[in-house]
Parts: C-alpha cells; structure tokens; sequence
C-alpha cells in the first residue's frame, strides 16, 4: 500500500480487539457525523457492533479485505473489498463503508483511502471495482472524480427514514 503524507495503509490488518474497537468507534463517529456508512444516526458502539463484527468475520475468513488507514499509529479510515460468491463474479468486488475520522474529513484522506483501496484490488488482480452510494447526498460526485461512472439507480431503495426514500446508485471503475 502506498503513504500519502503522514499516511500509511495496511490491507487486512490483524483483527485484534483494539483494532474492532477503534474500527466500531470510528464507524459511529463517521455515522454520527452524517457519514452514509449502512446507518442513520444517532447511533453508539452498540448498535455498529453486531454489522462490524459481521463484516471482520467475512475478512477472517478470506472472502473479503480490509483496508485501515493510520496517522502515526492512530485508525483514521478504513474501507472494505467485498466479494461476491462464485467463480462467475471473481474479477470484481464492491467497496463497502469508505469512511475517514469526521476530524480529518476535507484533509484529502478520502482520495487517498480510495486510491489504497485501487491499489488493493489491482494487487487482488481485480478487473473492475463496484460500489454503490446514497442518492441526494452529493457523494457520487467524489467517486466521479475518481473515475467511477454511473451504472444504473434504483429509486426508494434506501429509506433513510419514514417519507425520506433515496435512490440506491449503482457506480463502476474499470481498473
């Protein structure tokens, strides 16, 4: 994985219980900051805890990877490789729940995260990348400018809350 400043990446980081802990606080500061990472807020530890626990499950076993960004020695990002089940779809996996520390958002760690998170799936021998993003929020317009182009929406697919449907948008990188 590459450094970009003070940066540094680590693909499928051992998952000890310090790093689930920082992973899952990390995860509901991002949601609690308005971050669209599976939850609405507000949320605790409590509520991310059994998705997260899931989801490193998934990397412990091997379908899946992990990408963890660190400042200094500090988790400040983090970004999951999702595999989907069965030869017919081995040269893609989707990007799960990008998320950076609501305190170091604007900083450029994003591209950088998404950049380890390319890095990644080339080194996996990955021929696209998927992902999907919350309509009527602004981030498809980050993954853009990132390459990523739009595949397909599907309208009310997410219901952030009673009367508040998004649309669900369908988003590829040719790598």
């Amino acid at each position: 994985m590459t450094e970009d400043s003070a940066l540094r990446f680590k693909l499928d980081p051992p998952l000890d219980a310090d790093l689930r802990s920082a992973l899952i606080s990390l995860w509901a500061d991002v949601v609690n900051a308005g971050g669209e990472v599976g939850f609405v807020p507000p949320v605790g530890a409590q509520d991310i805890a059994p998705v997260a626990h899931a989801s490193f499950e998934r990397i412990s076993a091997a379908p899946d990877h992990l990408v963890v960004a660190y400042e200094d020695s500090e988790t400040v990002g983090f970004g999951f490789l999702i595999a989907r089940p069965g030869p017919l779809f081995a040269h893609w996996m989707t990007i799960k729940r990008l998320m950076v520390d609501p305190a170091r958002q604007g900083r450029g760690y994003g591209s950088a995260l998404l950049n380890a998170l390319h890095e990644a799936a080339a080194a996996l021998e990955l021929e696209q990348i998927h992902l999907t993003v919350r309509g009527g929020t602004g981030t498809k317009a980050f993954y853009e400018r990132h390459g990523y182009s739009e595949i397909c929406r599907i309208p009310e697919a997410i219901r952030v809350a009673p009367g508040d449907d998004r649309e669900e948008i369908y988003m590829v990188l040719r790598l």
